[in-house]
């Protein structure tokens, strides 16, 4: 017999926001920008106090500023844009993950997923994100767990839908008795709002 993990939250913006965030820490793109634009800046200052070279320092310093602009907006302006502008967020989710697929409810959706949609998961101590595509996820907050038993049924369901590797793939392997330790109900309700 097949378990169910039944789960009904709303998400919050920031919660939202900050599982964007953790996402985008996890791609190496975003890592490999942000180093571009530090050696640029390191660069240009570089060229102007060894060589007193202006024009090229100018012109590094401005490229470095331009990324850092652009990294700077995609981690801190473009997640509460892309969660503001999307209606999808202002919906309750109704979820239910079984071994067969995963039932998706919305004021808007109601579809029958199936978990080869998904090629990751990223846990942190706040949600678990289902990625799905490039910039695609899907946040299952923490918080909307009512119980301990639930949770662990949900991880093992994870673990055996995606395994254990290296890399973002991985999550954080603890033994039951730590789970047990780790586990903190909520102060409040889940926001059925």
């Amino acid at each position: 017999m097949s378990e169910i993990v039944q789960l009904h939250f709303k998400h919050t913006e920031e919660e939202w926001v900050a599982a964007s965030r953790l996402y985008l820490m996890r791609q190496r793109e975003l890592l490999l920008r942000f180093a571009a634009m530090f050696i640029l800046i390191a660069l240009a200052f570089a060229l102007f106090a060894a060589i007193n070279e202006v024009v090229m320092s100018l012109f590094l310093l401005s490229l470095g500023l331009i990324l850092s602009t652009f990294v700077l907006a995609l981690f801190f302006v473009f997640p509460r844009q892309r969660f503001r502008s999307d209606p999808r967020h202002r919906d309750e989710f109704f979820l239910e993950f079984t071994d067969d697929g995963i039932r998706f409810q919305t004021e808007q959706i109601d579809s029958k997923l199936n978990w080869s949609l998904y090629s990751s998961v990223i846990e942190n101590d706040r949600f678990y994100v289902l990625v799905y595509g490039k910039g695609m996820m899907s946040v299952i907050p923490k918080r909307a767990f009512t119980a301990h038993d639930q949770e662990t049924i949900f991880r093992n369901m994870l673990r055996r839908k995606f395994g254990y590797t290296s890399g973002p793939r991985s999550l954080k392997e603890l033994s039951a008795n730590e789970l047990e330790r780790a586990y903190v109900p909520p102060a409040e309700p889940p926001d059925w709002r």
